[in-house]
């Protein structure tokens, strides 16, 4: 059994969260779907490429949502990065199957040319409105990982059993304060 919040722990200490973002992502006939993207780098210093990850999470209530979201992913053209997002070297797009757990997983890591300086405002006006562009998401507001402190310590403690019940992805919308 796949215990998705020892992975999302993983991946919190692999890597530097920057900032995060809800969105909607709507479809023909069925209701908008919510979601949350995390974005990212790889902590220490002296990494030989600079990258920033994007890791989407979608929730998914029943079968026909996730195969919409499948469908939709994988028409994304990631390659459109390179003329919406200055310093763009490459897009990698990383699929994630977790069909059955209610969330839809999809990551995108974006490899930078040298001249980038990641800071707020390169997230900001130019990666933020980028992504949604080439995504067509829907997106809300983007918070700064480094400006909601108090909720970094959620992820370290064990889930209670009133936690337990509800679904990691109504915990991690509580947890990025959405």
């Amino acid at each position: 059994m796949i215990d998705l919040n020892q992975q999302l722990v993983e991946l919190f200490n692999k890597e530097r969260m920057l900032a995060f973002f809800d969105f909607q992502v709507k479809f023909g006939g069925i209701e908008p779907l919510s979601g949350l993207c995390k974005i990212s780098r790889p902590k220490g210093v002296g990494q030989q490429s600079q990258y920033l990850s994007l890791l989407f999470l979608i929730d998914t209530p029943n079968d026909a949502a996730w195969k919409h979201v499948d469908i939709f992913a994988k028409d994304i053209d990631w390659n459109r990065l390179k003329g919406e997002l200055p310093g763009v070297e490459t897009v990698l797009s990383i699929p994630h199957l977790h069909q059955g757990t209610g969330i839809y997983f999809k990551e995108a890591d974006i490899y930078l040319n040298s001249s980038v300086v990641i800071v707020k405002d390169y997230v900001s006006n130019k990666l933020y409105p980028a992504v949604l562009k080439v995504t067509g998401l829907q997106g809300g507001e983007l918070v700064f990982w480094d400006d909601v402190p108090e909720r970094k310590e959620a992820l370290k403690g064990s889930a209670s059993e009133k936690e337990s019940s509800r679904s990691v992805f109504e915990r991690l919308k509580d947890l990025f304060g959405r």
